[in-house]
């Protein structure tokens, strides 16, 4: 599966990857780090890691969140308004 960066964003959020989302946002304003999928799951209180994996990943695909593979707390919230701007 590619993730390309030039993917265009899709319209559609599912509440649960805007929660991840959300979730994300408020856990790196606060400590200053992003959160492990573990810290996430407890978070949201959800039992699966491999649940959050599956929406971290998803929301890296439409744009939202860009990641480095293999590398512990490399969430990073990507800022949507300069791309959305120079696809005008």
């Amino acid at each position: 599966m590619s993730r390309s960066p030039e993917r265009v964003f899709s319209k559609k959020m599912t509440p649960r990857r805007q929660l991840v989302l959300d979730f994300i946002k408020a856990y790196i304003r606060i400590h200053g780090i992003a959160p492990s999928y573990e810290v996430i799951a407890k978070g949201l209180k959800m039992k699966s890691k491999a649940n959050i994996h599956r929406i971290v990943h998803r929301l890296q695909d439409d744009g939202y969140l860009s990641i480095k593979p293999h590398k512990f707390h490399s969430i990073k919230v990507v800022d949507r308004s300069v791309k959305e701007i120079s696809a005008l």
